[in-house]
């Protein structure tokens, strides 16, 4: 219970700040993206979430494209990268975080809606022309297979012929079941993932890939993710039977 206080107090306050200033100063996306970098930084602490990150992130502008196995993957990825996610529309309506996500910088997306699909990939177009990042989950829905499932590939075409970059990120959790899947919604998940004493996330970012070829984009992405995605897994099947580290849930 603790847990979801601190975390509810941390977005609280920052998404105050970023109000207060927009007020003061008119909105500014750079500062915005900011504040939501140190409150997801914050809130991953207070949560108990520890991550191990590796890999160097690119300067510039850049499609951030990862596996998705959790509602918290995004929350990982822009600890580390000042960016504009795309989500779920359903997002929106979370307690907080869809008003914090709103105020900070996102995109939402209805996927089943041919309209909302374009009209993201021409915000997404445009935000990059503005020189910020993009993160994305082409794979579209959370699961707990060892590679990807198929990518939706709106963005990568967008991407070949608009010159853009993307950057291949895996990540996974030491205890699988803080993979979102199912009928799990929000409130449950969030309360059986942080009742745990620590939450161990490894992510890894890959160098950018650009191409006209939309194939070669797909395919370089999805097998450097599929590559590291199975590293992880073992590093963590390693670290379990380790004294060394800490005792990983099973």
């Amino acid at each position: 219970m603790w847990r979801g206080l601190a975390m509810l107090a941390i977005i609280v306050s920052h998404i105050s700040w970023v109000v207060i200033l927009a007020i003061f100063r008119g909105k500014d996306l750079k500062h915005a993206l900011r504040i939501r970098q140190l409150c997801l930084t914050r809130t991953l602490a207070a949560l108990g979430v520890e991550v191990d990150m590796k890999g160097d992130v690119p300067s510039g502008h850049h499609i951030f494209v990862g596996n998705h196995r959790s509602y918290i993957d995004p929350i990982v990825a822009l600890r580390d990268v000042r960016a504009l996610p795309v989500a779920k529309a359903e997002v929106s309506n979370w307690p907080v975080i869809g008003f914090g996500a709103r105020v900070t910088g996102i995109m939402f997306v209805k996927r089943d809606s041919k309209k909302s699909r374009a009209d993201v990939l021409a915000a997404m177009r445009e935000t990059l022309k503005m020189g910020y990042s993009v993160i994305i989950f082409p794979e579209g829905t959370t699961h707990i297979e060892p590679k990807t499932m198929d990518f939706r590939t709106g963005a990568f075409n967008m991407a070949s012929k608009e010159g853009f970059s993307m950057v291949p990120m895996a990540i996974d959790y030491a205890d699988l079941g803080d993979a979102w899947v199912g009928n799990d919604t929000f409130i449950p998940h969030i309360l059986r993932c942080f009742s745990k004493p620590k939450t161990y996330v490894k992510i890894r970012y890959g160098q950018p890939i650009q191409s006209d070829d939309i194939n070669r984009l797909v395919s370089e992405s999805r097998n450097w993710i599929d590559e590291n995605m199975l590293l992880i897994r073992q590093e963590f099947e390693l670290e379990k039977t380790s004294s060394t580290v800490p005792a990983f849930a099973n």
